[in-house]
């Protein structure tokens, strides 16, 4: 198998993991209709660096808690999962009103070939997950050759 197969593979997989995504919101959005709470997941955007040793990943993840920010490590791909909750209660004299929020971000990062998996490191600070990843030393990939 070569990189073109498995991108064509990984993509494939993608639009079908977010289309299925997208039908499980719509469901989940229709049963909990009246009931007083939203849930919704949003695509932050990502920039990764090069750095020459290292690569730098910035995310921005406006009014999360750093308690809630999950970053785990699968399969050679970044796994970021942040959520938020906001409540809002109005109160009147003849009815009191409350409704929840539940919202957050997703996203997962393919890393580079030649990412050190063991050198990972995440700091958040002011809104912004920052991730470094070191290089594996001497990494020049595999060489194919020419028929």
């Amino acid at each position: 198998m070569n990189t073109d197969d498995f991108n064509d593979i990984y993509e494939e997989i993608r639009r079908e993991f977010a289309r299925q995504m997208k039908l499980l919101k719509k469901i989940f959005n229709r049963a909990k209709k009246g009931l007083g709470f939203n849930f919704e997941y949003e695509v932050p955007a990502a920039d990764v660096i090069d750095k020459g040793d290292k690569y730098l990943i910035e995310i921005d993840l406006p009014g999360v808690d750093k308690k809630d920010i999950n970053v785990t490590l699968v399969d050679h791909h970044l796994k970021i999962v942040a959520s938020k909750k906001v409540e809002k209660e109005e109160r009147n004299e003849n009815y009191i009103l409350s409704e929840r929020a539940f919202s957050g971000y997703k996203r997962i990062i393919p890393l580079p070939e030649d990412a050190d998996e063991n050198s990972i490191k995440a700091k958040y600070e002011n809104g912004v997950l920052r991730i470094e990843i070191g290089k594996k030393p001497g990494y020049e990939g595999k060489k194919i050759n020419l028929e």
